[in-house]
């Protein structure tokens, strides 16, 4: 059932419940649309730094998929955002700037897009705004709508400012997730650092912490980093399986010790994530274990997967990184040696790539 709105009260509760109930904001978007008399509502995020997001009431599906194709925070490709950077440009945009921004354009790729949807005009205006994020609400008219009058743009400005007011709430709210799921990671006394929708830091437990000073493992710009450039690679591409759609649970990332042992073992988790949930909330975990390999360690493997101890030495070394050739120095084997070794442990452990050896190693000392 539509939400309606027939005073500024009403927008404000109408944009509160969307802040405490996301699901909400489809309602909030296409009341404002009807109110507006235009086609579509629209919340959008994206930037540099961001996790892009693209929600629109009452419209095909198929505009999203054709949307993501397109870069839409580009000001050369979309006139909605050329139009936002326009000199003394006014706090709500509307079609006398877009007339001008695509004028500049260098691609007919979203002029294709809105004249496929009709969605040419319109108004709208920034509710968040920061170096690498913007989250924007916008009418985007057809047609039939026309373009907007000034008394449509000052209903739209009027609930733009219920609808900064409702994204800055949910982003409190959101936000309060990674101090709650940090306090459980503390009490199981656990190294985690809680990942954002785009990748980065946005909570971690005091052990993380304090890792962060004895250990390899940093934090540069909010992105979890080594200072070995090869590991600083490993943990992005980790990041990126577990934050990017469906998510999944990444491969883990053995960090050796100057002996070529697994002194850390980093493993990466998705967090379940609502509909509607802006890009403020907790999307992945990454969880350090933590400890040198030793005599147990090799004994756990030995007895646990029945490797020999050369085996176990030889799991221990590949899953902390080190190369083959530098494997089969170590031990003085030659590489054919080597070969028939590893075709030992794998059978004996069951595993089909390195990748899943790599995360028995790290489980199996803890």
């Amino acid at each position: 059932m539509a939400t309606s709105a027939s005073n500024n009260g009403d927008w404000a509760d109408i944009f509160l419940s969307a802040a405490l109930e996301p699901e909400k904001w489809g309602q909030a978007i296409h009341a404002m649309a009807q109110a507006t008399g235009s086609r579509h509502g629209q919340l959008i995020g994206f930037g540099a730094g961001a996790s892009a997001f693209n929600w629109i009431s009452a419209v095909d599906d198929s505009i999203l998929a054709k949307s993501a194709s397109i870069d839409q925070s580009a000001p050369d490709l979309n006139f909605r955002v050329g139009a936002d950077r326009l000199p003394d440009r006014p706090a709500i945009v509307h079609e006398a700037h877009y007339d001008i921004a695509r004028q500049s354009l260098r691609a007919d790729d979203y002029l294709d897009l809105c004249s496929d949807f009709d969605i040419f005009d319109g108004c709208q205006a920034k509710l968040v705004a920061s170096d690498n994020q913007m989250i924007g609400l916008a009418l985007l008219r057809g047609g039939k709508d026309g373009r907007t009058t000034e008394e449509q743009r000052a209903l739209f400005a009027d609930i733009a400012g219920h609808a900064r007011t409702a994204v800055r709430l949910q982003q409190a709210i959101e936000q309060q997730g990674f101090a709650l799921l940090a306090g459980t990671f503390e009490a199981m006394d656990r190294a985690c650092w809680l990942l954002d929708a785009t990748g980065r830091v946005g909570g971690m437990t005091p052990r993380a912490d304090a890792l962060l000073s004895t250990s390899r493992i940093r934090v540069s710009d909010g992105w979890l980093a080594s200072d070995r450039a090869e590991e600083t690679r490993a943990i992005l591409r980790s990041v990126r399986a577990v934050i990017e759609p469906p998510g999944r649970a990444a491969d883990p990332v053995a960090l050796a010790d100057a002996d070529g042992g697994v002194a850390i073992m980093l493993e990466f988790y998705p967090l379940p994530v609502r509909p509607w949930a802006l890009p403020f909330a907790p999307r992945a975990i990454a969880i350090a274990r933590v400890g040198a390999p030793s005599d147990r360690h090799v004994q756990l493997l030995t007895r646990t997967f029945r490797l020999t101890p050369a085996e176990a030495d030889i799991a221990i070394r590949l899953a902390a990184g080190q190369s083959r050739p530098d494997i089969a120095a170590a031990r003085g084997v030659s590489a054919a040696t080597l070969k028939v070794q590893l075709r030992s442990i794998y059978d004996k452990t069951g595993c089909q790539r390195e990748s899943q050896l790599v995360r028995i190693v790290g489980l199996i000392s803890h």
